[in-house]
């Protein structure tokens, strides 16, 4: 995969802090590598006048030419959690991203965070509207879920973007893993990684039972979600086990999913007086 390298140690300089602190901290991240250390010590009795029990937060704004995310497939945050604490609550940390400002902001919440560990946190794009406009990232953590005088560690190995360097498909299923045998059509859906936002590639579905190919078809389909209808009316496909199988054209990688299909119970009935 190719990486983007949008936050490391050495841009503590370009990080607001508020009710806490950040900075460079050498030898914390792996290989011996510097991180970006955001400590807190939750204070229930200051922060902000109207909320003493605040929002202790980092924040940094991105310039022009880091703001697009659109020709990427994931965020990648890479996080050490160090606390007083015996554990962590569930909601640890909160990232926003403001998309491009505060009304069109995301918000998701960091759960995966564990205490003395090192967890890696990769975000599909495709879950971040307007990501062709971050404009700004922020951490921050609510005092309400910790104790007072709480003291919270985070050491930050880098925040990056990532993509597949190849035409990849994510996501591959049949719209109904259980379907009758005399349907005319399978709806298959498919998230389409790894070409440009205005590229577009070949992408061949086939229906496969014991080995053999029962069905083929070819789309053109375009970065992001997919729904195509796979036409077997013709097939007169049996009931039984299949296998669906996709691959993008200069992909080198083969999606699969199950589908199984049952007689119906339409099968023989005739159409009536």
């Amino acid at each position: 995969m190719e990486k983007r390298v949008l936050i490391g140690p050495d841009s503590a300089r370009e990080w607001s802090a508020a009710e806490s602190t950040v900075e460079a901290s050498a030898g914390r991240a792996p290989g011996g590598k510097s991180a970006l250390h955001w400590h807190i010590t939750v204070d229930h009795l200051a922060g902000e006048p109207k909320y003493p029990i605040g929002w202790p937060r980092i924040q940094r704004g991105l310039k022009d030419t880091a703001r697009d995310w659109s020709g990427w497939d994931f965020l990648l945050v890479r996080i050490l959690t160090e606390t007083s604490r015996a554990a962590l609550p569930s909601e640890p940390v909160g990232l926003t991203l403001y998309t491009p400002d505060r009304n069109g902001a995301l918000n998701r919440p960091l759960h995966e965070l564990r205490k003395g560990e090192w967890t890696e946190i990769m975000i599909p794009l495709a879950q971040v509207p307007r990501h062709h406009d971050v404009r700004q990232l922020q951490f921050h953590i609510a005092e309400a879920k910790y104790r007072h005088q709480d003291q919270l560690d985070f050491y930050f190995d880098e925040v990056a973007l990532l993509r597949y360097a190849e035409p990849t498909l994510l996501d591959f299923a049949a719209e109904s893993a259980v379907m009758f045998a005399d349907a005319p059509q399978i709806p298959v859906r498919f998230q389409l990684a790894g070409v440009q936002p205005e590229a577009s590639v070949a992408v061949i579905c086939e229906l496969r039972r014991e080995g053999r190919g029962a069905v083929r078809a070819e789309v053109t389909a375009t970065r992001g979600t997919h729904r195509t209808l796979l036409d077997v009316k013709q097939a007169k496909l049996p009931s039984g086990e299949y296998e669906l199988t996709a691959r993008a054209a200069n992909g080198s990688t083969v999606a699969t999913a199950n589908v199984r299909l049952v007689e119906s119970p339409w099968k023989g009935r005739g159409a009536g007086p």
